[in-house]
């Protein structure tokens, strides 16, 4: 099975449920493995699972409206991954490195099957 990886895409944005969340963007970092079956030697970007789709929606979080939970920004990978019929496994992290003194970063992750997804299982 294929595995694309995505690791440490990075964005500024209001999340969290804090006060001082709604004063100051934040560093985001969320990483991405897709397992799925595409093409087998590709010849063009559009036979292959494409890691520069799932970094511009990430990076998309930019100008967005405040975003309490990062659970949300999770669901939301999954549901933009999920699109495309080729993957079959993601592993998603969604961590917040500068928000807790001396933890190097927090975060919520998902490993999740399509079939899991599809059943809302996880």
């Amino acid at each position: 099975m294929f595995k694309m990886i995505a690791k440490n895409i990075e964005v500024n944005m209001f999340v969290g449920i804090h006060d001082f969340e709604y004063r100051k963007k934040q560093k985001i970092l969320v990483n991405v493995i897709a397992y799925g079956r595409p093409k087998f030697q590709p010849n063009n970007i559009s036979e292959c699972i494409d890691y520069s789709r799932i970094c511009d929606f990430v990076h998309g979080w930019t100008n967005r409206e405040h975003v309490e939970l990062i659970e949300t920004l999770l669901h939301e990978v999954i549901e933009f991954c999920f699109r495309d019929p080729r993957i079959e496994v993601l592993d998603v992290e969604i961590l917040k490195p500068e928000i807790i003194p001396n933890t190097e970063y927090v975060g919520v992750g998902a490993y999740i099957t399509r079939e899991e997804f599809n059943n809302k299982t996880f």
